[in-house]
C-alpha cells in the first residue's frame, strides 16, 4: 500500500476509535444502575432487594430513624451504645433461652454468619451477613430475629462497656486529629444535635433502661428500612425479612406509625473565617475546611 493509503487507514481507525470511545461515555445512565427492588410489608418494613446470584451468600442491612440526632443533650452517645449492646444478650422468652454475651457469640459462630448493630448521626443500623444454604438460613432468620426482639441490655456489660468508652474518649484527647474534629464539628452545627460530642459525663448518664427506652420506641417495623443484597429471590427475600422482624413491634395498629418529633434544620454559617486555632505541641497541623452540605431531599442532590 502506498503511504497516503496506509495514513488514510490509519485516520479511519483513528475516527473508529473515537466513536467507540465516545460511544462507550454516552451510553445510558441505565446501564451503570443498579436494578433495586422495593416494596413494602403490611407492617411497614420497607424492602430493597438486589439480587446477586454469584455466590451464595447474602447480605442484609437493618436501618432505623433513630441515630445520634435524636439522642438527648446530656445523653450524647446513646443511639450509639444501645446498637451496640443489643448484640450483648438475649432475654428468655417462648422463642428460645436467654443467652449472655459469650452465649451470642458462640451461636453466631456455630452458624458461621454475623450480625452486629451501631448508629451514625442519622440511623440506627443493624447487619447480617449469611451463607444461603436452606438449611443454615432459616436457623439464621431466627437468630437474627430473637437479636431485633429480644436484647436483653445487661447491667454488668454495660458496666465493662462504659469503662472501655471512657477510657477511649480520654486516649482521643491526646490526639490533635481528635481536637480539631470536635472543634470543627462544634463551630460548623453550633447547639445543633449534630454537633454534640460524646463525654465521659453522657456515658455516665446512660442507663440501659435508656437503652430499652429507646430501643422499643424505635425499632419498630414501621420505622424500618431493610436492604436484602445476595443469593435470594424476592418471594425469598420477603420472607426473610419477615422472619426477622417476627418478635418486633409493628407500631400503631389503629393507623401510622407513630410520628418522631423534628430534628431542627442545620442554620447556614453567617461567613467565612478561622473559626478557631488550638495550639498543640506537634509538629503537624491539622487544618479542617467544610461548611454544612446539601440536603438529601434537595432538588439538586446527586
Amino acid at each position: 500500500a502506498s503511504l497516503s493509503e496506509t495514513n488514510m487507514t490509519i485516520s479511519s481507525l483513528s475516527r473508529l476509535l473515537f466513536a467507540c470511545l465516545a460511544a462507550l461515555c454516552l451510553l445510558p445512565s441505565a446501564w451503570a444502575v443498579i436494578p433495586i427492588e422495593h416494596w413494602t410489608q403490611a407492617n411497614g418494613v420497607q424492602v430493597y432487594l438486589v439480587q446477586s446470584h454469584s455466590l451464595p451468600m447474602v447480605d442484609v442491612q437493618i436501618d432505623f430513624d433513630a441515630g445520634a440526632r435524636r439522642d438527648p443533650v446530656n445523653k450524647a452517645g446513646l443511639a450509639s451504645v444501645t446498637a451496640a449492646m443489643a448484640s450483648r444478650g438475649l432475654r428468655a422468652s417462648a422463642n428460645g433461652p436467654a443467652l449472655d454475651e459469650n452465649g451470642v457469640s458462640e451461636a453466631w459462630a456455630d452458624l458461621g454468619a454475623s450480625f452486629g448493630g451501631s448508629a451514625s448521626s442519622d440511623r440506627m443500623g443493624f447487619s447480617l451477613r449469611s451463607l444461603t444454604y436452606p438449611d443454615l438460613l432459616g436457623k439464621v432468620v431466627e437468630l437474627a430475629a430473637r437479636q431485633l426482639g429480644e436484647p436483653a441490655f445487661p447491667a454488668d456489660s454495660w458496666a465493662r462497656e462504659r469503662e472501655q468508652l471512657i477510657a477511649s474518649i480520654k486516649e482521643s484527647e491526646t490526639r490533635p486529629a481528635t481536637i480539631a474534629a470536635k472543634a470543627f464539628a462544634s463551630a460548623v452545627y453550633g447547639d445543633h444535635p449534630y454537633g454534640n460530642q460524646t463525654t465521659e459525663t453522657s456515658l455516665s448518664n446512660i442507663s440501659v433502661t435508656d437503652m430499652r427506652a429507646v430501643f422499643d420506641r424505635m425499632a419498630l417495623a414501621c420505622r424500618a428500612k431493610v436492604s436484602v443484597v445476595g443469593d435470594v429471590t424476592r418471594e425469598q427475600a420477603d420472607a426473610l425479612v419477615g422472619g426477622l422482624f417476627a418478635h418486633v413491634g409493628a407500631g400503631s395498629a389503629e393507623g401510622p406509625c407513630p410520628a418522631l418529633e423534628p430534628v431542627p434544620e442545620v442554620a447556614k454559617l453567617q461567613g467565612p473565617g478561622v473559626v478557631r486555632a488550638i495550639p498543640f505541641e506537634s509538629a503537624q497541623a491539622h487544618v479542617l475546611i467544610g461548611q454544612p452540605g446539601i440536603r438529601r431531599n434537595d432538588p439538586d442532590f446527586l
